[in-house]
C-alpha cells in the first residue's frame, strides 16, 4: 500500500508535472488561443462575430449585455441570473466549437450612471487563465536559476564534472 508521500514523489518525477513544462502548455494553449481569436475575427459568419465580440490587446475578449427596461424592478440577484441565462449560447459556442471554456475566467462587470446608480447594462470579459505561467513563479525560477549559477561558477563545478568524465574514459 503506497502512502500519499510516496505517491507525490513518484508525481513529480513525470515530466508533465514539472512547473516548467507546464508553463509551456500554458504558452502553447495561450498561442492556440490567439490564433483561434484572429481566425473567428476575420470569418464575418462566426459566432464571434454574430455575437459582436471584440477582444483586447492581451486577447482578453468581451461583449455588452443589456437587459430590458421591463426588468429595472427586478431583484439584482433576478437580474444577474438573466445576464447569465442569455450568455448561455456563448457559453457553448465558447465550449462547444472553440474549446477553450476550461482556460477562460468570465468576469461581470454592471456599468453606472452619471450619479452612480447601476444600469442595465453590464460588462462580459473572459479572460484566459494561465494554470501555472504567473509572476510568483517567473521569480521562483530566476532566484533558483541564479542561485545555481552561483554554485556551479564559485565552486568551478565545470571543470570538475569534466575531468571526472574525462578520468573515466
Amino acid at each position: 500500500m503506497k502512502t500519499n508521500n510516496t505517491k507525490s514523489i513518484w508525481q513529480w518525477i513525470k515530466p508533465r508535472n514539472w512547473g516548467i513544462v507546464k508553463v509551456y502548455r500554458d504558452l502553447e494553449n495561450f498561442a492556440d488561443w490567439r490564433k483561434t481569436i484572429k481566425k473567428e475575427e476575420d470569418n464575418p459568419k462566426s459566432n464571434y462575430n454574430i455575437w459582436k465580440l471584440k477582444r483586447t490587446k492581451l486577447y482578453d475578449i468581451y461583449t455588452v449585455v443589456s437587459l430590458d427596461e421591463a426588468d429595472d424592478n427586478l431583484p439584482e440577484t433576478v437580474k444577474r441570473t438573466k445576464v447569465i441565462e442569455s450568455l448561455n449560447p456563448l457559453h457553448r459556442y465558447l465550449d462547444d466549437d472553440l474549446h477553450f471554456a476550461e482556460c477562460l475566467n468570465a468576469e461581470f462587470n454592471q456599468f453606472e450612471d452619471e450619479d452612480g446608480k447601476p444600469t442595465l447594462s453590464y460588462l462580459i470579459v473572459y479572460r484566459f487563465n494561465f494554470e501555472k505561467l504567473s509572476v510568483k513563479w517567473l521569480v521562483k525560477s530566476l532566484v533558483i536559476a541564479g542561485v545555481l549559477t552561483y554554485v556551479i561558477l564559485q565552486f568551478n563545478l565545470v571543470s570538475i564534472l569534466i575531468s571526472w568524465v574525462s578520468s573515466l574514459i
